[in-house]
């Protein structure tokens, strides 16, 4: 285990053991570890990186965020979009094999002393499931668009964590019908969060809805993180407020607060 100092707190390398790793779609796959220590130390929203070879091909880490803690068997699960080299590395690991995490990276997910709906597409939703199960009582509702057909797989699994999400695909196949924005509340009390995450098209759909809330709407934003510590501001997102970023400085950006531009 390698410590590295940072303003953003102490991150460590941890040798990890996998224990699954599959593919929930054509292109989405869940990866866990057991790794008690670091398991331990995972707050909702923070992320790790995870590097699928000790040589350099490829010679960075990619970074997810945790989307489940399972303290009792020690184990941590990213999921993530099969995107190139890395994340298909990660799809073929076998169970027993050994790998390096590093973490934990990013600000963990504001505590909320009102209500949040949590509103998320595709695999946007990993940001929020730890959330969502460790603060049940702070969540008034989860609602998560996917695809359609193929996608049955990722949904069993992602309900099988949160029992009470809502589903809705985009072809009608399963789930609710297909589109959220049939139901979704409106006219948020005071004490009343939007928490989203997803592809671009979705997170302006939601903003284009929110239009008379945005001080309410707020977005997880995807951006690719390459150290982690906030020095090589690869993640940066610019806002009214100057340049944040999202491993070391904020974790959820207001909708008013950020244009269209940074996601």
């Amino acid at each position: 285990m390698t410590d590295h100092s940072c303003h953003a707190g102490k991150i460590q390398d941890f040798k990890c053991t996998v224990t699954s790793s599959e593919a929930l779609s054509e292109r989405i796959g869940w990866f866990t570890v057991r790794c008690p220590e670091l398991a331990e130390r995972i707050s909702p929203g923070t992320s790790v990186m995870v590097f699928t070879s000790e040589g350099n091909d490829p010679l960075l880490g990619r970074p997810f965020a945790v989307a489940d803690v399972d303290l009792g068997r020690g184990e941590l699960s990213v999921c993530y979009m099969v995107t190139g080299r890395g994340t298909e590395m990660m799809l073929r690991m076998d169970p027993g094999r050994e790998v390096r995490l590093r973490g934990p990276f990013g600000i963990p997910l504001p505590a909320e002393s009102g209500k949040v709906i949590i509103a998320a597409g595709g695999a946007g939703i990993a940001t929020f499931i730890h959330y969502a199960k460790k603060y049940p009582d702070s969540v008034a509702g989860v609602y998560l668009g996917i695809p359609g057909k193929g996608y049955e797989k990722f949904a069993a699994k992602v309900s099988g964590l949160l029992p009470g999400i809502r589903i809705f695909t985009d072809d009608g196949s399963f789930g609710e019908g297909e589109s959220m924005f049939r139901v979704l509340p409106r006219g948020l009390g005071e004490d009343e969060r939007v928490w989203s995450c997803g592809p671009s098209g979705f997170l302006k759909a939601l903003r284009r809805y929110y239009d008379q809330e945005q001080d309410k709407l707020f977005f997880s934003l995807d951006k690719r993180m390459a150290c982690g510590y906030g020095g090589c501001m690869g993640c940066v997102v610019e806002t009214s407020g100057g340049l944040k970023r999202i491993c070391a400085d904020q974790s959820l950006f207001r909708a008013d607060e950020v244009t269209e531009d940074e996601y």
